[in-house]
């Protein structure tokens, strides 16, 4: 489930559809929640759907470090990714802020975390893009995003967090333990769906 201060806009002709923001939304808040609503579907059930609805649903699938694909119930599968995102996914069930998002501005992540399984060419037109998504990405990238995300993990207990109550209660320990310093955080390169 995605943060109730949000909505879906146009963003452009190019881009389509987004989330933006409807208030103040502070670092460290929980941003989307993976919760039971969210279709899971392993390689085999997928493959099996009549089209058009798989083709339909894969514009909006991710796959989980499982290697199952997930379709988020909500909005939240309009959020679009941005190379600077103001949001990214945790090894904790949860997709932080790891900046503030302000009113009117346009909610991000990184798809780079989606385990995306083909070279994707990116259009967000941010500064230094990427240009296009690589199923290396995680290992690449991993350690400065780690930093970003731990950032915004600790400030989670200064945080209102409205989406608190849907975490999964194993993924909420392990969070709890982290933020508790009685676990070492969990980074997102546990994110990544090892194939081999």
């Amino acid at each position: 489930m995605i943060h109730p201060h949000t909505a879906i806009q146009a963003v452009s002709p190019e881009i389509g559809l987004g989330v933006f923001a409807t208030g103040f939304i502070p670092k460290g808040t929980i941003v989307v929640v993976r919760d039971r609503f969210d279709t899971c579907l392993s390689q085999e059930e997928f493959c099996n759907l009549e089209e058009p609805a798989r083709s339909c649903m894969e514009t909006y699938l991710y796959h989980d470090k499982h290697g199952n694909l997930i379709l988020s119930w909500d909005h939240a599968r309009f959020m679009n990714h941005s190379c600077n995102s103001n949001t990214m996914m945790t090894d904790y069930g949860l997709e932080i802020a790891i900046k503030d998002i302000e009113p009117g501005e346009e909610v991000t992540t990184e798809y780079g975390l989606l385990n995306i399984q083909d070279p994707y060419e990116l259009c967000c037109q941010c500064c230094d893009c990427r240009e296009e998504l690589r199923l290396d990405d995680i290992d690449v990238h991993g350690n400065a995003w780690d930093e970003l995300i731990r950032a915004g993990l600790t400030a989670i207990p200064q945080v209102h967090q409205p989406l608190w109550a849907l975490l999964d209660e194993t993924e909420r320990k392990r969070l709890e333990a982290f933020l508790h310093g009685t676990a070492e955080y969990s980074s997102i390169k546990c994110l990544k769906w090892r194939t081999e």
